[in-house]
């Protein structure tokens, strides 16, 4: 029961942002064109339109859903219910196949106490992560008829103890990513992220780390690491959620040689006397790029640059039962929006980057008396912005990389697609986040990670494969 109300009080209080619908900044069609448009056969939904005012788009190159085939699904083992909030793929495991590395349950906990958040001071909280074969995918009317991965490893803590020191029970291990060895590093790495998803009640406006990394078998974790500096715009609301690596041609072109990317959207400002600001959270989600370190034992704070965020306009977009639209940088934001997945997909000829999240379609309702919500997903207290979505949205990678280079505002950019996959199981209103994504470049394969599934407190996790 206590994983079932952590989760459930989560689902509200990661509920970070809003503002109704917002048509995209350039005045288009809300959202870009017809809502009913089927993308080629049953790839889902499909918005396509202008990606507002940012300069330095290619269309020809922009990667379209079309672009993907579904292959099938995969469940995880048990040991995954109320996780998978984080995925990688890496290449060399399974002998060289290519395997899976997922985060365990998404909060910290004692091995001793599985499946609880860490409410007792005296348990010894880790984050944890296995390696799981990757079974051939199948198309099954139902998610129970799917096969099942097998665990290569038992599940391994691999933050020793570090993530802790944020917070102990408000965060959730939320992203893992695969690094080959750099510089003098002994051998490779793999980083964890953080989601701190009620540092407001935790801290109040200070920022945060977010980052870790440690060897393979999760052992020497080094961290915790800010990224960039402790200054604007980089605070730590509006970081760890998701964690992905991008091609070295791109680090080269527009990120100073960073290979890492990590984002959240989270839309409480780090103080609310401004009626606009870029400090603390962000009305929509980001991409701020870093430097992996190349040696075992660093100190200090991660070489960062921001890509993208969005402004904080509160309460003018984001104030509960309050707003204009017209204040929101994101078009349709709502505090509700819950981005938990990230990668840069390229299948040669055209490319994106695609966040997967969890989106609000209502208005930015918060249940304060007299005001009630009616969201047949939860009564709890906070936000609510029912209907719910999951949606994975595309990004132009060159105009992100203009924003990189400085010479546009990073909310300038917006998506120039949303994609609504019809293959998830759960439809119409689900009341579940999604969880990771990763992509396999070699063998052009994307990952997407859905919870949410099962009775009552199972919140089972399957994995959709599409094929580029």
């Amino acid at each position: 029961m206590k994983r079932f109300l952590l989760c459930l009080l989560a689902l509200t209080l990661l509920s970070g942002q809003r503002c109704n619908n917002q048509p995209p900044i350039d005045g288009g069609p809300q959202n870009g064109g017809d809502p009913t448009n089927g993308g080629g056969g049953g790839n889902g939904t499909i918005d396509d339109g202008p990606s507002g005012p940012a300069a330095g788009g290619v269309p020809e190159e922009r990667l379209r859903s079309t672009d993907l085939a579904y292959l099938g699904a995969f469940r995880l083992p048990d040991d995954f219910n109320w996780g998978a909030l984080g995925l990688c793929y890496y290449p060399d495991g399974d002998g060289g196949a290519g395997s899976l590395l997922v985060t365990g349950f998404q909060a910290l906990y004692d091995s001793t106490h599985p499946g609880e958040a860490c409410w007792n001071a005296a348990w010894n909280c880790r984050a944890y992560f296995g390696e799981v074969r990757i079974p051939a995918p199948v198309v099954r009317a139902n998610w129970e008829d799917l096969p099942m991965a097998t665990l290569r490893t038992a599940m391994t803590s691999f933050d020793g103890g570090l993530a802790s020191a944020v917070h102990r029970e408000w965060t959730f291990v939320s992203d893992i990513e695969y690094v080959p060895r750099q510089g003098t590093q002994s051998g490779d790495k793999l980083y964890g992220s953080l989601n701190f998803w009620y540092a407001e009640g935790g801290i109040g406006e200070d920022t945060f780390p977010t980052i870790w990394f440690a060897n393979l078998d999760g052992s020497q974790a080094r961290g915790m690491f800010h990224v960039g500096p402790d200054a604007n715009p980089y605070h730590g609301r509006k970081m760890g959620s998701y964690l992905f690596t991008v091609p070295e041609w791109y680090a080269e072109q527009y990120l100073g040689g960073r290979t890492l990317v990590t984002g959240r959207s989270r839309g409480t400002p780090r103080t609310g006397f401004d009626p606009v600001s870029t400090d603390g959270g962000s009305q929509g989600p980001t991409l701020f790029a870093f430097q992996p370190w190349d040696t075992d034992n660093p100190t200090g704070n991660l070489d960062a640059l921001p890509v993208l965020y969005y402004r904080v306009a509160f309460p003018g977009c984001a104030g509960p039962n309050v707003g204009s639209p017209a204040a929101c940088d994101y078009p349709d934001f709502t505090m509700c929006d819950d981005w938990t997945g990230g990668a840069f997909v390229d299948n040669g000829a055209r490319r994106a980057v695609m966040p997967l999240g969890y989106k609000g379609l209502g208005d930015n309702c918060y249940d304060e008396p007299p005001v009630e919500c009616h969201d047949p997903c939860s009564d709890a207290h906070g936000y609510h912005c029912n209907p719910y979505e999951r949606q994975v949205i595309f990004y132009d990678v060159h105009e992100l990389g203009e924003s990189a280079l400085g010479r546009q505002n990073p909310w300038a950019v917006v998506p120039y697609t949303i994609w609504r996959p019809t293959e998830f199981y759960l439809r119409g209103n689900p009341c579940y986040n999604a969880g990771g994504m990763a992509f396999d470049a070699e063998g052009r394969r994307l990952f997407m990670v859905e919870r949410g599934l099962g009775e009552g407190e199972m919140n089972a996790v399957v994995v959709h494969v599409w094929s580029l």
